[in-house]
């Protein structure tokens, strides 16, 4: 899991939150199962704030999340797993670290479109896979 997007930009924070669910071995990504894309705006930033993120974008996918440190606030593990209220843990193995990093790349990525892709008309007509949030309701804003 990663989000991307958390610094302030005119005002406001636009962040995407990407979830990828993957089996993976000490040294491998072994399958990705499915990437979610979650879309947050926001006019300040806390830990309630970034917990409700990804648990709407991990929900209902098995396993543990594995985050970088600083996308908690540096944490302590039982404190996070606590507040999102099932199994986390930072990365360790090279499988974990590619696993974040690749999620990493999706959350920009989906933040980069969503930003200035779907919303210049950039796109061409193209479908993309990703929901913007803009007519299925999925766009959250957070004052």
């Amino acid at each position: 899991m990663d989000i991307s997007g958390r610094h302030e930009a005119e005002g406001r924070y636009e962040m995407v939150c990407a979830a990828v669910s993957a089996r993976i071995s000490p040294n491998f990504l072994e399958r990705i199962d499915s990437v979610r894309l979650t879309r947050c705006q926001a006019g300040s930033l806390d830990i309630n704030l970034i917990s409700d993120i990804i648990i709407e974008a991990c929900i209902g996918l098995p396993g543990i999340i594995i985050a970088e440190s600083g996308d908690l606030y540096n944490l302590e593990v039982w404190r996070v797993k606590s507040i999102l209220g099932r199994d986390f843990k930072y990365p360790q193995t090279l499988a974990e670290r590619t696993a974040v990093e690749l999620a990493h790349h999706i959350s920009l990525a989906g933040r980069r479109l969503i930003r200035y892709g779907i919303d210049s008309g950039i796109d061409s007509g193209i479908d993309s896979g990703i929901d913007s949030g803009k007519e299925s309701g999925k766009e959250r804003v957070m004052e």
